[in-house]
């Protein structure tokens, strides 16, 4: 019999929605013919999430996991079609396997990209009779100089990670900073900033934030104009460098939206979370910095 190619493998893919060891199988199964591949998926009930393939997945779960020493963290997203799928105990214990096992297993590092996770949710999935997703999945493995912490909120659709750096005394320090990182993946998931600081926000959206807000301001400038004129008054409009210094500031309002660090601190509005996190080592003798963080909130980038 002729070895299996990838090109078949994938063609059954396409036409079943089925995984890729499922695929092979079938195809050796079959002696490379395709058409009683796709009747021998059918029988084993593995070909009935094509047909799905391109409904919405916008429901889903978020979980998290922390390994027995407390030295590695996990955090993941699985979607589902159905807010009732994703409350089914089948679903979240599967999850949280997952996620579990995302503690000690390096292939599982990265579950949306693992073909072994793939396999295993596809079984999950024909028994709910729903398309099904791994969307995104983050490993945290703590260094000497570092603390991690999470928050799933109890509706199990929202999460966050964060990580801190300390270079004090990390023992005498590591209950101070692993409520810190807990009270930042809180604030993440409450105010779901896209980036940890404003140098890590691209430099084509800052200007496509910054066109924008310029186009609104010359729009305003024309309505206030033409109201001037109906009245019969004279429009002496704002300097340019009163310009400038409102398109800056609502540059700057941009990024304290989008960014954790130039956030308002949930815990104290009048302090940004760079000035507690500022503090926090102020106390502790030492420096601490936030230097990662991931928010996973169901059906939203």
């Amino acid at each position: 019999m002729a070895a299996i190619t990838s090109e078949q493998v994938m063609t059954l893919r396409g036409q079943t929605g089925a995984g890729i060891m499922a695929c092979k199988g079938a195809l050796s199964e079959s002696g490379g013919d395709l058409a009683k591949a796709v009747d021998i998926l059918r029988k084993k009930g593995l070909a009935g999430l094509a047909k799905r393939a391109g409904r919405a997945m916008k429901e889903g779960v978020v979980v998290a996991k922390t390994s027995a020493d407390g030295k590695t963290l996990s955090l993941l997203e699985m979607n589902c079609e159905t807010d009732f799928v994703a409350k089914n105990p089948d679903v979240a214990g599967f999850a949280a396997a997952l996620a579990s096992e995302m503690l000690t297993d390096a292939d599982l590092a990265n579950p949306a990209e693992s073909e072994k996770a793939k396999e295993r949710l596809q079984a999950l999935a024909m028994k709910m009779g729903e398309n099904m997703q791994i969307r995104r999945g983050v490993v945290y493995a703590a260094a000497a100089a570092t603390a991690a912490n999470y928050y799933v909120h109890n509706d199990n659709r929202k999460g966050a990670i964060v990580e801190l750096s300390f270079d004090g005394d990390m023992a005498a320090a590591k209950t101070e900073l692993e409520a810190l990182a807990k009270e930042l993946a809180m604030q993440s998931v409450a105010m779901s900033p896209k980036y940890l600081r404003r140098e890590d926000v691209p430099a084509d959206l800052v200007a496509k934030e910054r066109e924008i807000y310029r186009a609104k301001m010359e729009k305003d400038e024309e309505t206030a104009k033409a109201i001037a004129a109906e009245d019969g008054k004279p429009y002496k409009g704002k300097p340019p460098e009163g310009v400038a210094k409102m398109l800056e500031g609502r540059v700057n309002k941009f990024f304290q939206e989008s960014c954790l660090l130039e956030q308002a601190s949930i815990r104290d509005s009048k302090l940004s979370v760079s000035q507690a996190v500022k503090n926090l080592g102020a106390k502790l003798g030492g420096n601490v910095a936030v230097t990662r963080f991931n928010c996973f909130l169901v059906g939203i980038e």
